[in-house]
């Protein structure tokens, strides 16, 4: 059965760059192979080739812009057993073959929590009321997680996610599940895949913080992120509680934040491969991904 990760790369070449370094770090740890989705706006750099397993170029949807592509994952994926992992992502650690064990058999695999009232999806620059949500979908309760990261079979049960995610984004409830996003048109993708796992009752994975497939830097206070020990801890203060330690493998830089940390360790992979540093100048100001993404203030990390 093969397995693989898939980055999505559209719209914008800074994409394909930092997936690149997402590949890099993929290819330093683990011997799954990646591929890469583009579309017509982004030119793939030869520079590049021997990273990705397979460049796929899919034509644009006319009513999905942006992070909602995701939807489209099913339909494109080379693998049996994919994992899609955000382009500015780096693998860590090897314990990564960990979660593809965990997750074998799992039509459909997330890290988050099941909410039923308060706020949720704010750590997507946007906010929606759990309560709300379950009364007006009857839903039991809403999956709360960072779409950064996702697992899925090639199965009709983890199509039928993909396909409930459409359903909800096509349907008449669009505005109340979701919310615009960072671009005309584009709306953020963790409502429609939260509300349709739980409409779905498959229930979100629940790790202990020190031991998840992806940590993510918004509101860290200070971390160790060691690509060389594979090493990913990172402090933060969930509101009204003790400060905690989030550990794992996956480290996602929302917004490629902290930015000196991700430049550093990227640039250590591009040299270790013989390929050009980073243009710190094409990322100013960082407004690519998850620029200004915020931690769901009602839950830990989302």
């Amino acid at each position: 059965m093969s397995e693989g990760y898939l980055v999505i790369a559209f719209d914008d070449s800074r994409y394909l760059d930092i997936a690149a370094n997402l590949a890099l770090s993929v290819q330093r740890t683990d011997a799954r192979p990646i591929s890469v989705l583009l579309n017509s706006k982004v030119k793939f750099n030869p520079a590049y080739a021997a990273l990705f397993d397979q460049v796929i170029e899919i034509p644009d949807h006319p009513g999905i812009r942006g992070a909602m592509n995701k939807a489209r994952l099913f339909d494109h994926t080379p693998y049996e057993r994919t994992m899609y992992v955000d382009a500015d992502c780096l693998l860590f650690s090897p314990r990564i073959e960990f979660f593809w064990r965990k997750y074998k058999g799992h039509p459909f695999a997330v890290e988050g929590h099941k909410q039923t009232q308060g706020p949720v999806f704010s750590c997507s620059l946007g906010e929606k009321d759990a309560a709300e949500l379950c009364r007006l979908l009857s839903l039991p309760y809403i999956t709360v997680f960072n779409a950064g990261v996702m697992y899925f079979e090639r199965t009709s049960a983890s199509k039928a996610v993909f396909d409930r995610v459409l359903e909800f984004y096509e349907g008449p409830h669009r505005e109340a599940i979701g919310y615009r996003y960072k671009h005309p048109g584009e709306y953020a993708d963790e409502p429609f895949f939260g509300t349709a796992l739980a409409s779905l009752d498959i229930p979100p994975f629940q790790p202990p913080a020190t031991d998840r497939l992806q940590v993510t830097t918004p509101n860290m206070l200070e971390a160790t992120l060691d690509i060389d020990l594979g090493h990913v801890s990172v402090v933060k203060p969930p509101k009204g509680k003790r400060q905690h330690v989030w550990s794992g493998v996956l480290c996602h830089f929302c917004g490629l934040a902290p930015i000196e940390t991700y430049f550093a360790i990227a640039n250590k992979l591009r040299k270790e491969r013989g390929l050009p540093r980073m243009d710190r100048k094409q990322f100013q100001p960082v407004i690519l991904s998850d620029a200004g993404h915020r931690e769901n203030a009602s839950s830990p990390e989302a």
